[in-house]
């Protein structure tokens, strides 16, 4: 399968950051209250970068996952899909069409890794969302005018949804006071402006906390890459 050309790093900034001394009521699951902030970063010799702030709030503070918790760590849900011989599910086009979410396979001449073992085939994977606590999804106008979120799994991108990981809000987490705040996320690539030139944009976002929780998806109005454009300084 060809690879798509998309390259992803990302950091998380918390910014004011508080807890809240009169103890509002604040639902148990985050709900992101607004985008305070997006925009594009073009880096003429390097990196481009998409970078969005949201402000949120959460009841119980559980949010932020360091970077080894093994429940959250894994990119698939184990154990993996088995057929009914209890063999992995090797890719089949008879299976129907092939998307990246559904399958993972060997990147080059290196071998897939998942819980300790060794895979050197395409094979079927059911992905762990649970791996990111924070989720952009990038919707794009079609032709009549409804926007569609763009599908990572296609194999023309094949990439795992653009999302990553900040770390723990507090210390303490047995201290359920609620919090309120700002995310920053930050996800440099080199393709943005290639993929999506001139389109008509939408951004989605959504935080998770520890439990799973969901957040609401918070959407902005609709844009191009170049309204948002801020050279790099």
């Amino acid at each position: 399968m060809k690879q798509g050309l998309y390259i992803f790093g990302f950091f998380f900034i918390i910014m004011g950051l508080s807890a809240c001394f009169d103890e509002p009521d604040y639902a148990a699951e985050p709900v992101i209250t607004g985008i305070e902030d997006f925009y594009f970063v073009d880096v003429p010799s390097g990196f481009d970068t998409l970078v969005v702030r949201v402000n949120f709030q959460d009841g119980d503070g559980n949010l932020g996952l360091t970077a080894r918790e093994e429940e959250f760590f894994g990119q698939y849900k184990l154990p993996l899909p088995t057929d009914e011989n209890g063999e992995l599910i090797r890719y089949d086009p008879s299976q129907g069409p092939f998307n990246c979410n559904d399958y993972a396979f060997p990147a080059g001449n290196n071998p897939l890794v998942i819980n300790g073992d060794t895979i050197t085939d395409t094979v079927r994977v059911e992905r762990n969302p649970l791996v990111r606590n924070f989720e952009l999804t990038i919707f794009t106008r079609e032709e009549g005018g409804e926007y569609q979120a763009v599908d990572f799994g296609d194999p023309s991108i094949c990439r795992a949804p653009l999302g990553g990981r900040f770390p723990p809000l507090k210390d303490d987490f047995s201290n359920t006071k609620p919090l309120e705040g700002t995310i920053q996320f930050s996800a440099p690539s080199l393709v943005f402006r290639p993929l999506f030139r001139n389109d008509s944009l939408k951004l989605g976002v959504v935080i998770r906390d520890r439990t799973g929780n969901e957040s609401n998806m918070f959407i902005t109005n609709s844009f191009a890459l170049n309204d948002i454009t801020r050279l790099a300084e």
